[in-house]
């Protein structure tokens, strides 16, 4: 393959990036054309699908649960590794974590609450203290804690909302007195029920680039569908074109046709002395432009077209001046 072959295309018939995109386009049959317009339809329905998996991908959930243990007095969770985006800090790429509480049989004490923990520690099964008291001393992002604020109802549903970075994670949920101290009560109980959100952050970013994609191809569908309609209203103009010069034709048919004929071989006849002699004037000329308009005719000579369609049978000439006069013959 030549040095020019390359630049042109390749052997199935692709086309190759240049600075000519514009010429090849021009010189893609309609067929090509509307295949190619087809094609960046599909593309659009197809990147636009891509997006909208995405999105609802970023939005389902990855659920757990836990039961109350009356050993420890608690309902503990290893949520294992989350992932996400790894910056550290409060921030809008953290991962949410939505926990669900249901008072099943809680303490018979009065003025009670829920605390949840959510602690990032490599093992769950060590003890936790120093990790709950940062949790509840507060200002740690990696260790947090949250306690309801409103009455606790048996069956009643409590739930709280965090968002944690990236880590491995440990869950726990215990009853709170009124002092704020664990209730040891082995025999109350509880379910907790959880969601994590670990894809919203990837499935977000590639749904944003389905509908980027999708972007791209509807420019290209709009440019294919600009060139195809172009052609089309190219052939419809020509075809209108072709009506137009026929009836131009027959309106021409119907005035005068031909050069026009020899004059009188003599002198006029005598006219009276009251009336008008010699050839029109130039405000005669004038008169007759303002009462129609001039059509050139072949060899010089034009025809005037009166208001109403018809046609003076006098042939005019046009002198230097710019006027029309009555044609005489010499």
């Amino acid at each position: 393959m030549t040095m020019d072959e390359d630049a042109s295309g390749d052997s199935t018939g692709g086309l190759v990036v240049d600075d000519d995109q514009d010429e090849l386009m021009e010189e893609m049959s309609m067929e090509e054309r509307k295949e190619r317009l087809k094609r960046a339809r599909w593309n659009v329905f197809l990147s636009l699908g891509l997006a909208a998996i995405m999105f609802a991908f970023a939005l389902v959930p990855m659920p757990f649960s836990a039961e109350y243990d009356g050993f420890t007095t608690s309902a503990e969770k290893d949520l294992g590794y989350v992932w996400g985006l790894p910056l550290s800090g409060e921030g809008l790429f953290d991962v949410p974590v939505v926990v669900e509480v249901t008072a099943n049989e809680p303490p018979t004490e009065s003025n009670i609450s829920i605390g949840v923990f959510v602690l990032q520690e490599s093992d769950c099964a060590s003890n936790l203290g120093a990790a709950t008291e940062s949790a509840r001393a507060g200002g740690s992002h990696a260790h947090q804690f949250q306690a309801s604020s409103e009455r606790i109802l048996v069956d009643g549903v409590y739930e709280f909302e965090f968002a944690i970075d990236p880590g491995q994670y440990c869950l726990i949920v215990e009853y709170f007195d009124e002092d704020e101290e664990k209730i040891l009560d082995g025999n109350a109980d509880m379910s907790v029920k959880g969601r994590l959100y670990p894809n919203q952050f990837f499935a977000g970013l590639f749904g944003l680039l389905g509908l980027a994609l999708s972007g791209f191809a509807f420019t290209g569908a709009q440019k294919h569908g600009a060139a195809l309609r172009r052609i089309l209203e190219g052939e419809s103009e020509t075809v209108e074109s072709k009506v137009l010069a026929a009836a131009n034709q027959n309106a021409i048919a119907a005035g005068p046709s031909g050069p026009p004929s020899a004059g009188p071989s003599g002198p006029p006849p005598s006219a009276p002395s009251s009336g008008p002699g010699g050839p029109p004037s130039s405000a005669e000329a004038s008169d007759a432009s303002v009462t129609g308009t001039f059509e050139p005719a072949e060899n010089g000579y034009f025809f005037r077209k009166l208001p109403d369609g018809t046609y003076d049978q006098t042939v005019y000439v046009q002198g230097e001046d710019g006027q029309y006069t009555a044609y005489q013959a010499p």
